[in-house]
């Protein structure tokens, strides 16, 4: 769940998976990590699935995919000095 490959919970199902939206995951974890793709848990998905991460997940959120990300910020007023001095 927490990089994208099973859906979330809900406080009604808890963690309840069927074997296929597991088999499912596994199957994507192994296509995103570029090992063989078996639906089970091998040594090589194992190595995957214990390798250090970012925290952020794989997959992209699909609400989000057709919505274009920015890229910056723009804080403040604009600055009114356009030549610069330094030391």
């Amino acid at each position: 769940m927490r990089f994208g490959y099973l859906p979330q919970t809900d406080f009604e199902t808890g963690n309840l998976r069927t074997e296929d939206q597991l088999k499912d995951a596994i199957r994507n974890l192994q296509k995103f990590g570029g090992i063989p793709v078996t639906g089970e848990i091998d040594e090589a998905t194992k190595g995957l699935m214990t390798a250090k991460r970012c925290g952020l997940p794989d997959q992209p959120d699909p609400r989000f995919i057709r919505t274009r990300h920015k890229r910056f910020t723009i804080h403040g007023q604009q600055w009114q000095y356009r030549n610069l001095t330094w030391r």
